[in-house]
């Protein structure tokens, strides 16, 4: 039996659960740092094959400098703090519905991960790439888009994984 509490009336009655905040907040970070490494190593070995010709980290920051020549440092910061957010809302989401553990937190963080690199690859391709900064960005195909979906896809799978294995 979990936490009691008494009501106005005087009944006793089974507190609701609560969020363990502290321990969503550490596992989301770690989940973050470990999801956006592995979404960078992705897509670097996808641009390495040349399928795409990308550099993700570059791109987001010169967006904020507006020069590729401190485009690495601010995208890299940009990238750290949205992926721990990102895993913070996958992780909150999956500890308020019941979903992290282990393997269903990995197979909802893929899930999620094929929403937000569909949704991403989408405004990638139709409305951040006309409007970026620099020449070399403006031009985003088919392949940069399915660079990104896969990138994501790999950031929710690791994300989901961490959750689920930090579940108790």
């Amino acid at each position: 039996m979990g936490l009691l509490t008494v009501d106005s009336a005087g009944n006793v009655m089974e507190a609701a659960p609560s969020l363990p905040i502290l321990r969503i907040a550490a596992t989301a970070v770690v989940a973050g740092i470990l999801g956006g490494s592995a979404m960078v190593g992705v897509m670097k070995l996808i641009t390495r094959a040349e399928w795409a010709r990308y550099d993700m980290i570059v791109a987001v920051g010169s967006m904020v400098t507006r020069t590729r020549e401190n485009g690495f440092r601010a995208g890299a910061v940009i990238h750290i703090v949205s992926a721990a957010a990102f895993a913070l809302l996958y992780t909150i989401v999956m500890w308020k519905f019941g979903l992290a553990h282990f393997p269903t937190a990995f197979f909802t963080g893929v899930a999620f991960g094929i929403v937000h690199g569909i949704i991403v690859s989408l405004m990638l391709v139709w409305i951040v790439a006309e409007r970026h900064p620099l020449v070399e960005f403006q031009e985003a195909g088919l392949a940069v888009g399915l660079v990104h979906f896969a990138g994501h896809v790999a950031f929710g799978a690791v994300v989901g994984f961490v959750i689920g294995i930090a579940a108790p």
